[in-house]
């Protein structure tokens, strides 16, 4: 809304341009001249106020600072922010240059690391840890359990087995070494057909461990 005193301005204004027309229609110079006059003093009362400083005593209130003119990207801001500000609101160019210094600041200061949700574990507190896998963690390990024994020979029972019979003659095929308990199939499948007595095939091993034996121990004594 227009004030009060810019209403008088313009009242006074254009009375004077009145006056003035109306000189300069009946030819009187001189009361022309003294209404131009007039008119000139309040154009000059009216006009807003320049302020006390300019470009000039701006960029040499901004070049204090070490990334005015260095700094390209900052630089721009400042002057790209020095023209939305009014230097007639600052008393002087030093005023005016911290206002735009401090928005440059603002518009580039770092971006705050955002905190990680993870903890550090050797920052954790002790207190906080679960008593349970505390306790998991103290507990004794178990032994591991041994493997089921299975039907089938293996070279362990092998090993038993002939530990056990070292101080007598194998009395069955499983008391003979692997090796030998093989060999000993083997003749029996070749030397006994498939259809013969049960009791026939019995003998035949039988047989065969005893010669196995007799040759085992006297392979064993050899070695002593």
């Amino acid at each position: 809304m227009t004030d009060l005193n810019t209403m008088m301005r313009d009242q006074a204004r254009a009375g004077l341009q009145v006056q003035l027309d109306t000189a300069v229609t009946n030819g009187d110079t001189e009361a022309a001249r003294k209404i131009a006059d007039q008119m000139n003093a309040l154009a000059v009362q009216t006009a807003p106020k320049a302020p006390p400083y300019g470009d000039v005593e701006i960029r040499a209130a901004l070049d204090k600072q070490e990334w005015f003119g260095t700094d390209p990207k900052k630089s721009k801001a400042a002057l790209e922010l020095g023209k939305n500000l009014d230097p007639k609101k600052f008393a002087n160019a030093e005023a005016f240059a911290a206002a735009v210094v401090k928005a440059v600041e603002e518009e580039f200061k770092p971006a705050t690391p955002a905190r990680s949700g993870d903890e550090d574990p050797e920052n954790e507190d002790p207190e906080n840890e679960d008593p349970e896998n505390e306790d998991a963690e103290n507990e004794p390990e178990k032994p591991a359990k041994k493997g089921r024994r299975t039907d089938g020979p293996n070279s362990a029972d092998s090993a038993n087995r002939s530990a056990r019979r070292a101080s007598g003659p194998w009395t069955k095929l499983t008391d003979a070494p692997a090796a030998i308990q093989t060999e000993i199939k083997r003749a029996a499948d070749k030397f006994v057909p498939a259809n013969a007595a049960k009791e026939r095939r019995e003998s035949f091993i039988a047989k065969a461990l005893e010669s196995q034996y007799a040759i085992h121990q006297r392979t064993a004594k050899g070695k002593k």
